[in-house]
């Protein structure tokens, strides 16, 4: 049996790739904060006889972050997968972007996830010397798109970081990836994207619709199996032909 840790696994893209492990012979392990939002999935997708583990983490807490080993280590001595999933998002214009705005951008999408995979890589993949990691950066990341400064500086922090890690745990068979999803329907981007602005985005686009939270999961589970194990550091757009 494999593990898998996966954090913002509450709803959207996390809880869709936490509940394709199911179907992969996997064993997920849901850091989350909703737990109410999670319950909710759970029943709705009628996977309360399942076999999971889920751990509560508030990622603007660095204590929280910082004791999330030591919570992994009580469920399974080893981990093979770690997805970082989990995202916030609030829209404002660049020169009206606050500083806390940034900072619990950058905390939240960047520095907690940094140290997370830092501390699984030393906890688990390096002492197995084997180990996948996926982030989940955003196409914002690339396309720097309009009311999305903090968002999308945090999201291409983490993009690098994941490479860099990438470059320096290579040698020891762990990969390290990024996926860059367009506009995926869920509530985070509903809650963050006027109607009109969603319509202007999927006009541009090659495939004239938004993106499904499985279709982004399915990239995921690929980039975390065996079948993509001769990629690693790269960052894949999931767009629908942004560009």
């Amino acid at each position: 049996m494999k593990y898998m840790l996966i954090t913002g696994a509450s709803s959207g893209i996390g809880f869709q790739t936490f509940s394709k492990c199911f179907i992969n012979n996997i064993y997920p392990i849901a850091i989350i904060r909703n737990e109410k939002s999670f319950k909710d999935n759970i029943i709705n997708q009628n996977l309360e006889n399942k076999e999971f583990s889920t751990i509560y983490c508030d990622l603007e807490d660095i204590s929280s972050v910082e004791n999330l080993v030591k919570e992994v280590k009580k469920i399974t001595k080893k981990i093979d997968h770690l997805v970082l999933n989990a995202g916030f998002i609030e829209t404002s214009a660049a020169l009206m972007t606050t500083k806390s705005n940034i900072e619990k951008h950058l905390n939240i999408n960047f520095v907690s996830q940094v140290l997370i995979a830092q501390s699984i890589s030393k906890s688990f993949f390096i002492k197995q010397r084997k180990g996948t990691i996926v982030a989940v950066s955003s196409s914002a990341a690339i396309d720097a798109n309009e009311a999305r400064m903090a968002y999308s500086a945090s999201k291409s922090a983490l993009s690098t970081a994941i490479r860099v890690l990438s470059k320096e745990l290579g040698k020891i068979n762990i990969r390290a990836n990024i996926v860059a999803p367009g506009l995926t329907d869920t509530k985070l981007m509903k809650n963050s994207t006027q109607p009109d602005q969603i319509n202007k985005f999927i006009n541009e686009l090659s495939i004239k619709r938004l993106g499904r939270a499985d279709e982004i999961a399915n990239l995921i589970h690929f980039l975390s199996s065996d079948d993509s194990s001769f990629i690693t550091g790269q960052v894949i757009s999931i767009d629908g032909g942004i560009r």
